[in-house]
C-alpha cells in the first residue's frame, strides 16, 4: 500500500517535470525569445536576457535531474512488477525507444548548456535574444524529442 502510494507520487513527479520542461521550452522559444528580440534595442535588455537565461538553465538542469531519478525509479518498479505480469514485446520496444530518446535529449541539453560556450558581455545576449542558428536547431530538436517522448509515455498505457 505505502509502496504503491510512493510509486504514484514518483510517477507524478516524473510527469510534472516532463510537463514543466515542455512548457518552459515552448514559452522560451515561442513567446519570450520573440518578445525580447523585438525589444533588443531597449536599454538593459542584454542584462535582463542573461539573467533569464541563467535562471532557465538552472531550472532545466533541475528538471532533467528529477526526470532521470524518477525515471530510474519507475524503471526499477517496472522490472520488479515483471514477476507479477509479463510485459508484452510492444511495451518493451516502446520503453526502449523512450529511453533512447531521453538519452538523446539529455545529450542535446548537455551540448547546448555546457559544451557550447557563449561570449557574454553586459549588453549582448546572443544566447537568448539572437541565438545562432545551430542553437535554434538544437532547441527545436529538443522540443520535438520532448513531445515524442511524451507521446510514447502516453502510448505505454495501452500495453
Amino acid at each position: 500500500m505505502i509502496l504503491d502510494t510512493l510509486m504514484s507520487v514518483n510517477h507524478w513527479f516524473h510527469l510534472s517535470a516532463a510537463a514543466l520542461l515542455a512548457g518552459g521550452m515552448i514559452f522560451l522559444v515561442a513567446i519570450l525569445r520573440p518578445v525580447l528580440g523585438r525589444n533588443s534595442s531597449a536599454f538593459g535588455i542584454g542584462t535582463f536576457s542573461n539573467d533569464i537565461h541563467e535562471r532557465f538553465r538552472i531550472y532545466v538542469g533541475i528538471l532533467i535531474c528529477v526526470l532521470i531519478v524518477t525515471g530510474i525509479i519507475n524503471s526499477i518498479d517496472s522490472i520488479m512488477s515483471v514477476a507479477e505480469t509479463s510485459l508484452s514485446s510492444g511495451y518493451k520496444t516502446v520503453i526502449r525507444i523512450k529511453i533512447l530518446l531521453a538519452v538523446c535529449l539529455f545529450i542535446v541539453y548537455g551540448v547546448n548548456a555546457f559544451l557550447i560556450k557563449e561570449d557574454k558581455t553586459e549588453e549582448d545576449c546572443s544566447c537568448l535574444v539572437k541565438p545562432p542558428v545551430y542553437k535554434k536547431i538544437l532547441q527545436v530538436f529538443a522540443l520535438v524529442l520532448v513531445f515524442v517522448i511524451l507521446f510514447l509515455a502516453v502510448s505505454l498505457r495501452s500495453y
